[in-house]
This record gives C-alpha cells, structure tokens and sequence, in this order.
C-alpha cells in the first residue's frame, strides 16, 4: 500500500488521501477476488482466503479511519445518486442549477419590487408634486 500517514501498513490512513488509497487498495482486491472465484478450484482455496483475509484487513483500515474524514454527504447523495449508479457530482450539478434557478426567481421579484418602487415614486411626485 505504500506509505500511510499514520502507522504504516497496518494503522489506519490519517488523511482522506490515505482513506482513498486503502479504499482503492480494497477495490483491486475485491477485483482479484472476483477473478479468483471464476476460476475457482479446491487448490486455490488458499489463496482465496488469504485474499479475504486481505480484504478484510482493508475494511478494518477503512473503518478505523472513519473519522479522519469530516465532509458529510447528504442523505439525498446517496438515495438518489449512487444508490441508483449515478455519478455524485450530478448531485451538486442539480444543486447549483437549482440555486440558480432560484436566483432568477429572487432577481425578478426585486426588479418588479424595484420597478413597483420607481413606478409609485412617479405617480406620488405626479399627483403631489415635487
């Protein structure tokens, strides 16, 4: 795995750089593991076992390393995008074209309200004078 922030190999990454390392790590196992299963044989039983185990050691890692990363993901992130095999950064796409939506909704109603303003400014100053 390389060099980890904290504790080497066997510790727990410390940073989220660390955490995306191991967690890559656990995906290239989970891939072997996969490769190992489709060509399964009672010889290979060794070695399928000793790559759960590694897998497991990843797991143990990534779980002790939960707190090292602050960032929350919102509910919505994960119900709606990846549990349905969309890409997260959808999610922040939809978000920012929504803020942006609301922007224009918010910005015609000041200019209404502004043009309301200077509109009754007028008709004040036309009826009672300056």
């Amino acid at each position: 795995l390389g060099n980890m922030a904290a504790g080497g190999a066997d510790g727990p990454p410390a940073t989220q750089e660390g955490l995306e390392r191991e967690l890559e790590a656990s995906i290239d196992c989970l891939r072997q593991l996969g490769v190992i299963l489709e060509s399964y044989k009672t010889e290979n039983e060794a070695v399928y076992f000793d790559k759960l185990n590694t897998l497991t050691d990843h797991f143990r890692r990534v779980y002790a390393a939960r707190d090292a990363i602050t960032d929350k993901v919102p509910l919505a992130v994960i119900k709606d995008y990846l549990d349905k095999g969309l890409d997260p950064d959808l999610y922040t796409k939809h978000r920012l074209e929504y803020a942006e939506s609301l922007h224009l909704q918010n910005k015609g109603a000041v200019d209404s309200l502004r043009m309301l303003r200077d509109e009754m400014r007028k008709e004040v100053k036309r009826r009672l004078g300056p």
